[in-house]
């Protein structure tokens, strides 16, 4: 009889554990002021007016957050999340935590970034409306999605070719530590048609090398990204382009730890160079109602075109600011700022100043509007303003379908025809997903208006996926 119990007891425990197994992962969505992917350092950090959400539940309001692509959790901070609260996908739990912290990276060590991400835990991240890394700059991408890799697989890194209109790749051959494919493509902005050809190489899980050889009408390019995670703090990466008229590379060192942020880094794009030592502490509270974090970058910039002087040094000491959340009803409101200095050593000083409000609005547990508004401002002698009024929504009708939008608007001195951002962009991105876990996601930026710089700007994505 005792053997009895013991058996039914382990067979309980045992479907208990295969029930927890099945049950399926909530999506999460983010909304933020700025959402960056960190994919080398396997984080998602979202910065300024957070909103989390999981499944259909009640959006989570947070100064800062971070999902850990390798842990499977989730860690916010301030407001709502206090001194801290965290998800634990992997074993299906969530709870305060203690003085939990979110690292600070800077954005220009990110692969993609936005403000509107749906995260799918351990299998996917879906930005709608984003900036993505392409060779050695950032370009405007409708959808972007970044399959989340088990925790111990290699990391071959991202593609360090710009995208074309038209791509088609077919694998040549692949190993352990190694992969390339030869591709199709086809971009009436980067030379019409044209062949490639691209390796990428892993010894480890940290850090790779990525090559790219491109040939088309206009002549060839040749692209590199590589990246090194000396240890969990520190690490190195390294970008660079070649083509006719244009040569750029980038190298950064930096740290990450409890103490701050710190980066040194060179950038050439042809003569001109630009070496910077940015140094930024850690956010810290003031009261419930802010919190603060200072920084110093030291720079040298070498212009040999400037009749002036063929190069500068300069100190630009700065603070941001981020507010807490102010509820009205079911919405939030927050803000945060930007003040910095930059001194150079022939007297000249230039003072920069931007402030951002960002508020979101849960209508029911599948609609959620958001949006907000930008004032930058930079001083004489080469004054320039920035204004952007932005209106985004979330609407996840069910598991088979959902729509993401916004609409943005911007009024910049000097924004001229042909020069500029466009005046006017809307971007969609809608996905639909059948039972047999295969889908269809499309999404579109679409410029207009009287003034700007349309060139390049719109962008059309299409793809199959599985899930």
């Amino acid at each position: 009889m005792v053997r009895f119990f013991v058996m039914c007891a382990v067979l309980a425990l045992f479907c208990v554990r295969a029930a927890c197994a099945a049950e399926p992962v909530p999506v999460v969505t983010l909304t933020a002021q700025q959402i960056a992917l960190h994919a080398d350092r396997g984080l998602l950090i979202a910065e300024s007016g957070v909103a989390v959400r999981i499944g259909g539940g009640k959006p989570l309001n947070a100064t800062r957050a971070v999902y850990d692509l390798r842990a499977n959790t989730l860690t916010a901070v301030g407001d709502e999340a206090g001194s801290g609260y965290a998800y634990d996908f992997t074993h299906h739990t969530s709870g305060p935590v203690k003085d939990a912290a979110v690292p600070q990276l800077g954005t220009f060590d990110a692969l993609a970034v936005g403000q509107q991400v749906e995260v799918r835990p351990a299998q996917s991240i879906t930005f709608s409306n984003a900036q993505v890394l392409a060779g050695s700059t950032f370009v405007p991408a409708a959808s972007y999605s970044y399959d989340i890799p088990p925790p111990r697989a290699k990391d071959f890194g991202y593609s360090p070719v710009p995208a074309a209109a038209i791509d088609y790749g077919v694998l040549v051959g692949s190993s352990r530590d190694a992969y390339a494919f030869t591709r199709l493509r086809y971009d009436r902005y980067n030379g019409g048609a044209g062949a490639g050809l691209e390796e990428h190489y892993a010894r480890t899980d940290r850090g790779y090398v990525a090559l790219g050889e491109t040939l088309d009408v206009n002549g060839g390019r040749w692209d590199l990204a590589s990246y090194e995670r000396i240890d969990d703090s520190l690490s190195q990466a390294f970008t660079g382009s070649y083509l006719s008229g244009a040569h750029t590379f980038r190298y950064a060192l930096t740290s990450s730890g409890r103490h701050g942020y710190t980066s040194l880094s060179t950038y050439q794009y042809n003569n001109y160079r630009q070496d910077d030592y940015l140094v930024s502490g850690n956010q810290r509270p003031i009261a419930h109602i802010a919190s603060l974090r200072l920084q110093m970058d030291f720079a040298h910039d070498v212009h040999p075109g400037d009749y002036k002087g063929a190069q500068d040094f300069r100190v630009t000491p700065g603070l941001h600011l981020d507010t807490a959340s102010l509820r009205l009803g079911a919405a939030s409101l927050s803000a945060s700022g930007d003040l910095g200095e930059a001194l150079y050593n022939y007297g000249r000083a230039t003072l920069a100043s931007d402030v951002t409000f960002w508020s979101t609005l849960p209508v029911n547990p599948h609609l959620q509007f958001s949006g907000g508004a930008t004032f930058a401002h930079a001083a004489p002698p080469f004054p320039s303003t920035y204004r952007t009024y932005t209106l985004g929504e979330t609407w996840r009708a069910s598991d088979a379908f959902s729509l993401v939008g916004s609409l943005s608007y911007t009024h910049d001195y000097a924004q001229i025809f042909g020069q500029g951002r466009p005046e006017y962009s809307a971007a969609f991105d809608v996905r639909f997903r059948r039972r047999n876990h295969t889908g269809i996601e499309i999404g579109a930026v679409a410029p207009f208006g009287g003034v700007g710089n349309m060139n390049r700007q719109g962008v059309l994505n299409f793809r199959f996926f599985k899930w």
